[in-house]
Formats: structure tokens, C-alpha cells, sequence
């Protein structure tokens, strides 16, 4: 009996005040979700960190797609009965998402991507407590290289420095916190203040920052979709930015080979610059070691290295001697315009599976230099020369970007920002 009345104390003690605060634990979804999130336009990583102050929960998330990972605005946020709703902002996007935990550790369901008010997409997420999201996959096996040396030593700004406006709502293939986390690293440390962009431009967008920098739109979320050629921004868009410059703002418009040129021509044309919206090579003055025609080499001494503010720097020791393009596309300027980066004539503009027989691209330029009304605008046609990125090629690592020895892509690139900003003249 005495057996029996214990056994029955132990099991109520087991299902009482314990299995309450078992209860409350399972309740408590606080920590770290992570796992993927799958619609038409591919797989990617998702990762919602929940926590809660007395009724009220918060939440965090990041979003790894085509290599770049990055921190995205939660909202709508509603957590109760073992079901969960929040919505995402993406680029010129927002997706819903709606789900249920199972257990202590699962918590899986829809997601639906819109723009405005149209659905363009659809599918499912899946994420496990204490979870992770896939390994980042980049297109071409490119990323950003975790040993670049982005410290400035003697930084331009030490404090209050120019508030530069990093544009991420236009499918960006570059971003401050993805491929080009290198260069944002390395103008952070050189005194800027970067501000990563989600909106559309506007007038009260581009107010209070001096620097605008546009690296790889595209027309659509993957490079390999046909709409990632067509254009990114929309004409308001592009007369907000030209007005803007031309009340003092400065632009870095970077546009790779296609599909990134026709995805940007809108833009590039405001200016009055002709984007071929092709591959530019150059066998005759392209990096003998990588052995890649369109890893084009410029250089001071063959007079395609212009002589000008952005690649003299303040003194001797910003001074630009040899920079290396890795294969972009040519542009053409204005006639005030200045080509800092020239093309030989033996360059080539070539579009491969489109045209069998290569354009000449005598006379164009990789990096051209303007003046906008009371603004400044660089133009460049390549956008690797100002990443710090490793790829991996026959099992083997290779760097290319401001990580290359050799070259003076680093200087280039903070010259560069230093003339935007009102350093050089």
C-alpha cells in the first residue's frame, strides 16, 4: 500500500507543477530557427531568431540567397497557439510567411512573395531550433574573402564621416553585407557611414547622404532568369537619382558584363553613357597568369591608366600604377566625360551564343569620370576590381578583386570614393 501511495505521489508530482513548466518550455519558442526556405525561384537560407518580453514577442531574421547573406526588416509578427505569421522585407518584395511548431525544435510552412499587390511566387520553409541554414552557394563559386585586409591605417574620416547610401532593392548581385562586404568593410574603415537601401529611389530616399552606390541591379532575383536583363530601376526612379546628382549628390554606378548592362542601360543613359551590354576581352593586354582575356590590365605606363585625380590620389603613396578588370563589359561617355580606364583598340566586345563575330570596342572605356551639375558620377563597366573575392577553380582557391597581389585595385577603390565624397578634386 505504501508502494502504491508513493508511486501515485511520484506520478502526481510528474504530471503536476513539472509538466506545467514543461508546458511553459514548450510555449517559449525563444532561440534561433534556421534552415531553408524553397519557391519557383530556387532554395535558399532562412533564419528568425524569436525572443519575448513578457507578452510581447520580437524577432530578427537573415536570408541567404545566391551567396549573399543579409539581415531583412520582420513585421506583422503574431505568435500563439503553436502557430506563427511575420512578414519579410525583400527587394522591391515582401514575402508572408505562415506556420506551426511541431514538437519542441520544428516549425515549418507557406510562404508567398509579393510585389505590391501581386503574388509573383510561392512556396515552403522548414527550420529546426538551433538549426542552420544551407552553406552558402554563389554563382560562379564566388565569395567574399574572409582574410581581405579591409583596415584603413590613416582613415580619411575619423569621425562624422559621409553617409553613403548602399542600394540592395534592385536584386542586387552585390551587396554590403554579400560579395562586396570587402569594399564596405574597407570604406567603413575609412571613415564612411553605409546605409544598405531597401526602397525604391525618390527624392526623400537619396536626402541627407553624399554617396550613392549601385553595384549589379538586375531585373530579376537570379541572374540566370531571362528577366534579370530587363531594366532595374524604373524612369522615376533614375530622374530622382539625376536630379539628385545635380543638386550635389555623387553616384557609383557599377554594371557588369551581361545580362547586368541591359539591366541598367535606363539608368547609364540619364547620364549620356552608352553600356555594350556584352563580354569585353582584350588576348593583348589582358593578365598573363590567369591566362582569362577578359581579366583586362590597365596600366599608367601604356597610357590606359589616365592621368586624373581618382588615380593620383592626394599624394605618392595613393598613386594608381596598374589595375586589373575581371571581365566586364565597355562603355562609352559623354563628351565632357573622362575615361580613366581605356580600352586598347585590340579590345573586343563579345556576346558568346549571340554573336559569332566579336565588336571592336576601340575608343570605350572600363571607368569613366563626369561632372553633373553641381554632382560627380563614376561609371564603371566591371564590378570584381573592387570585390575581394576567392573562387574556386579546379579544387584550387583563386583570388581576384582588391585582394589580388600586384595591383592597386585597393588605392583605386578608396581614391575613388574619395573624389565622390569632395576629397579630390
Amino acid at each position: 500500500m505504501r508502494k502504491f501511495l508513493a508511486l501515485v505521489i511520484i506520478v502526481a508530482c510528474s504530471i503536476g507543477m513539472p509538466l506545467a513548466a514543461q508546458s511553459q518550455m514548450k510555449a517559449d519558442r525563444s532561440g534561433t530557427w534556421a534552415g531553408t526556405m524553397t519557391t519557383e525561384a530556387g532554395t535558399s537560407g532562412l533564419e528568425i531568431t524569436l525572443s519575448r518580453q513578457g507578452e510581447a514577442w520580437q524577432a530578427t531574421a537573415k536570408v541567404r540567397a545566391q551567396g549573399q547573406e543579409s539581415d531583412r526588416p520582420i513585421s506583422d509578427l503574431k505568435v500563439a497557439a503553436g502557430e506563427i505569421s511575420f512578414a519579410l522585407q525583400l527587394p522591391r518584395a515582401v514575402a508572408k510567411f505562415a506556420g506551426t511548431f511541431a514538437g519542441s525544435d520544428k516549425l515549418s510552412g507557406t510562404v508567398e512573395v509579393f510585389q505590391e499587390s501581386t503574388k509573383i511566387r510561392s512556396g515552403t520553409f522548414a527550420l529546426t531550433l538551433g538549426g542552420s541554414m544551407p552553406a552558402t552557394q554563389q554563382t560562379g563559386g564566388q565569395q567574399a574573402d574572409p582574410d581581405f585586409k579591409a583596415t584603413v591605417d590613416k582613415p580619411a574620416y575619423k569621425k562624422n564621416g559621409p553617409k553613403v547610401l548602399f542600394d540592395e532593392a534592385h536584386h542586387n548581385f552585390h551587396t554590403a553585407s554579400g560579395r562586396y562586404k570587402p569594399f564596405a568593410d574597407l570604406i567603413s574603415s575609412d571613415g564612411y557611414q553605409i546605409t544598405p537601401n531597401q526602397e525604391n529611389f525618390s527624392a526623400s530616399v537619396l536626402q541627407g547622404f553624399r554617396v550613392l552606390v549601385i553595384s549589379n541591379a538586375l531585373g530579376a532575383q537570379l541572374m540566370a532568369d531571362p528577366n534579370a536583363a530587363n531594366p532595374a530601376f524604373t524612369v522615376a526612379e533614375c530622374e530622382a537619382v539625376h536630379e539628385w546628382v545635380e543638386k550635389g549628390g555623387s553616384l557609383l554606378l557599377i554594371a557588369d558584363h551581361a545580362p547586368m548592362g541591359s539591366a541598367n542601360e535606363i539608368l547609364a543613359e540619364r547620364f549620356g553613357v552608352n553600356m555594350s551590354k556584352m563580354f569585353t576581352i582584350d588576348p593583348e593586354n589582358s593578365d598573363t597568369e590567369s591566362k582569362n582575356p577578359g581579366f583586362i590590365v590597365y596600366t599608367r605606363e601604356s597610357g590606359r591608366l589616365a592621368d586624373h585625380a581618382v588615380t593620383n590620389g592626394r599624394n605618392a603613396d595613393e598613386r594608381v600604377n596598374k589595375v586589373i578588370a575581371f571581365t566586364g563589359q565597355s562603355l562609352k561617355g559623354p563628351a565632357d566625360s573622362i575615361a580613366f580606364m581605356k580600352l586598347a583598340d585590340s579590345a573586343k566586345d563579345a556576346m558568346p551564343g549571340v554573336n559569332p563575330d566579336p565588336i571592336s570596342a576601340a575608343g570605350r572605356a572600363q571607368g569613366i569620370v563626369m561632372k553633373v551639375g553641381k554632382g560627380k558620377v563614376i561609371v564603371l563597366g566591371e564590378a570584381g576590381m573592387l570585390s575581394a573575392q576567392v573562387v574556386t577553380v579546379q579544387g584550387t582557391q583563386v583570388r581576384f578583386g582588391m585582394n589580388r597581389p600586384g595591383i592597386d585595385n585597393r588605392q583605386l577603390a578608396l581614391n575613388i570614393m574619395h573624389w565622390l565624397s569632395g576629397l579630390l578634386k
